[in-house]
């Protein structure tokens, strides 16, 4: 899987995180089936926290979400959403590397929405993500149709399930979404 080697930059923000975004992507919706009170989960590229307050809800007083990007900035934007919403304390804040993520922690729920063929080396962030998926948990594949072709995205759904990874769901028309069980 090839990337852009563009990485959306805070100057976009206000187009990852409004509205109509919260609206189709709901957190509780998306990924309320695969994600229970206390579990920990990872949001990749969690760019301005536009899911860290919904997540946060959903993994309880008792769970943990662990907010990760490139960009400080990002993760500052984030940092503000989840005080102003009163779950900051559910919330880790994260800076990764582009050749790393740079964290060691086994995960219930990982996310990445948008942001996998940003990633300098895609495939081997998707071999990140399955060594930190606990067996029994859940990977959250989704990119974006328009900026990731079929094959593209096809090659990342083998890649994770030579990770051992189970397919369980696919779907989308505007992004190609798969989920995934270890």
């Amino acid at each position: 899987m090839s990337n852009h080697n563009h990485v959306c930059g805070v100057e976009h923000a206000k187009f990852l995180d409004n509205i109509v975004r919260r609206l189709i992507h709901h957190p509780r919706r998306l990924f309320g089936p695969y994600i229970k009170p206390g579990d920990t989960v990872l949001d990749i590229g969690c760019g301005p926290g536009t899911f860290i307050t919904g997540l946060a809800h959903i993994v309880g007083a008792h769970g943990k979400v662990i907010a990760i990007d490139l960009q400080e900035e990002m993760l500052n934007l984030a940092r503000k959403k989840a005080e102003f919403a009163g779950v900051a304390n559910r919330v880790e804040f994260h800076q990764c590397t582009p050749e790393s993520l740079g964290i060691n922690i086994q995960a219930d729920f990982i996310m990445t929405i948008y942001m996998v063929h940003e990633a300098p080396e895609p495939l081997r962030l998707v071999d990140q993500v399955g060594a930190l998926l606990k067996n029994g948990g859940y990977y959250y594949l989704s990119e974006p149709a328009f900026h990731v072709s079929k094959a593209q995205y096809r090659e990342a759904v083998d890649r994770c399930m030579k990770n051992g990874l189970t397919l369980v769901k696919q779907c989308g028309i505007v992004s190609r979404t798969a989920v995934f069980r270890k």
